[in-house]
């Protein structure tokens, strides 16, 4: 967000400089005997006269404008002091969890911040051989988690935070009672193929997977989604995420809970085409 902030008043200052220079420095040279510039010259001078810019001193009345830019520029560097490391240091986290992919660069952290003081910090690579992409998007009044893995799924998946608005939410959807009264009370589930999802999430393995996910890591759904460039996904959205009480250890075992529930559905999805 500095940079930002220094680019603004890189451009106010040019624009100003350029103003000073054309309405007060050039009208007050004397006539060169130059007919061409001695004519813009006297255009200069009459339009000096009518905008009564007759200024000596390059910022003359521009103090609350530098006094503005003064405090923007003190809350970007405290932006970029206080509020990104954070979020760098949650998704270096992740990032220390994978591995390049084939062609691509060592796994890196990038951090775009945009005019709305949106900061975007995100990484992707590969884990356990699956393309995976990491981001936390800090907006001034929300921010959250998004992580994505490759994963190609027999059915569509919704699994939400089991609370009043999910609830209701499920009324209009396809809901799965699962039967198992720990995993019902945790989460809400839907889905487009209830038997094959019920009996997916009561296999112990992953039952205990998405308990892990929901109880210990706090999140907030887990979905089949569409990536970016049109490939399947296993999505997990982190709402209200927090990342300076984030500990950098669960990242590796969302990482871990996460590919083993692309795996098992993606080997289910094997036994379905197989039978």
């Amino acid at each position: 967000m500095t940079r930002y902030v220094l680019l603004v008043g890189a451009l106010f200052t040019g624009l100003f400089t350029l103003m000073w220079a054309v309405f007060t420095l050039l009208p007050s040279l004397p006539d060169t005997g130059v007919a061409p510039f001695d004519s813009i010259l006297h255009t200069l001078r009459i339009f000096a006269a009518i905008n009564g810019y007759n200024e000596h001193s390059l910022f003359t009345g521009t103090a609350p404008v530098l006094k503005l830019w003064f405090v923007c520029l003190l809350i970007a560097v405290v932006s970029d002091r206080v509020i990104k490391p954070p979020a760098r240091a949650v998704v270096s986290a992740f990032a220390a969890a994978l591995s390049p992919e084939v062609g691509h660069v060592p796994c890196g952290v990038q951090q775009d911040v945009g005019w709305r003081a949106i900061i975007q910090t995100t990484t992707s690579g590969s884990f356990r051989g699956r393309h995976t992409t990491v981001l936390v998007c800090q907006r001034p009044r929300l921010s959250y988690l998004v992580l994505q893995m490759a994963c190609n799924a027999p059915w569509t998946l919704d699994v939400r935070n089991r609370n009043l608005l999910s609830q209701a939410l499920a009324w209009v959807g396809a809901r799965v009672d699962t039967g198992d009264n720990a995993l019902d009370e945790v989460a809400v589930i839907q889905g487009d193929d209830e038997e094959a999802i019920r009996g997916w999430t009561r296999a112990a393995h992953v039952r205990q997977r998405i308990l892990s996910l929901f109880q210990e890591h706090r999140i907030t759904s887990l979905t089949t989604e569409t990536g970016s460039e049109g490939e399947p996904v296993l999505r997990v959205y982190c709402g209200a995420f927090r990342s300076r009480s984030f500990p950098a250890v669960r990242a590796i075992g969302i990482l871990d809970d996460l590919a083993e529930l692309a795996a098992t559905a993606e080997a289910r999805n094997l036994l379905d085409v197989n039978s």
